[in-house]
């Protein structure tokens, strides 16, 4: 993907090439019942996707395309994993981003439940403010056992969603990795518009 390549030289890395991408998706396996969209509590705060979870359900006609930027340079102390694609902004916009900012309030904490081998795991989702980034976004926080574990960034920019997600890490603080992920998701935003105007 174009924007996106623009954007992640600056960072060090190209794109993952997407052909290749579609077709690793194509062949994974269909997910268990149950096991996505996760079960959330209270249920309607299951529109809130963490990091990376819209896999099993991917479209493949849409645009696709997956890079790395590392926290602190190459190679650093951590990284965030970027997820874009590209489609209708109505597709996009019912798939990842279909609640109110009444709804976004009221979800502002709640559990989310993922089911394995080893049985039911609860894990608790805090939604952060929502940065000024794009037509709607927002940053969540996933905890478990008490412990911070990963951190999460969706934006709606047209027909371009942008997901980015980045496991804590130690030495990087949870601010830090923020305000990257606001800041390739900007400069995406940014490089979008550009190319819309030719």
């Amino acid at each position: 993907m174009t924007i996106g390549n623009a954007v992640l030289q600056q960072h060090g890395r190209p794109m993952a090439d997407s052909e290749q991408v579609r077709k690793s998706y194509a062949l994974m396996p269909s997910p268990p019942p149950g096991w996505y969209p996760r079960p959330a509590e209270p249920s309607e705060c299951a529109v809130f996707h963490e990091p990376w979870q819209h896999e099993p359900q991917l479209d493949l006609t849409m645009g696709l395309a997956l890079g790395l930027v590392p926290i602190g340079g190459w190679p650093g102390p951590g990284l965030i994993l970027l997820d874009l694609r590209s489609a209708p902004r109505d597709v996009l916009a019912k798939a990842d981003f279909d609640y109110t900012d009444e709804l976004l309030s009221r979800c502002a904490t709640f559990d989310t439940t993922v089911t394995d081998t080893r049985g039911p795991e609860v894990f608790t989702v805090h939604l952060l403010p929502s940065p000024k980034i794009g037509e709607k976004a927002y940053a969540m926080k996933t905890s478990w056992q008490g412990n911070d574990i990963r951190l999460g960034l969706r934006v709606l920019a047209g027909t371009l969603s942008i997901d980015m997600g980045s496991n804590r890490e130690l030495g990087v603080s949870d601010a830090d990795a923020l305000a990257l992920m606001e800041q390739v998701a900007q400069q995406l935003v940014d490089e979008a518009g550009k190319s819309a105007r030719g």
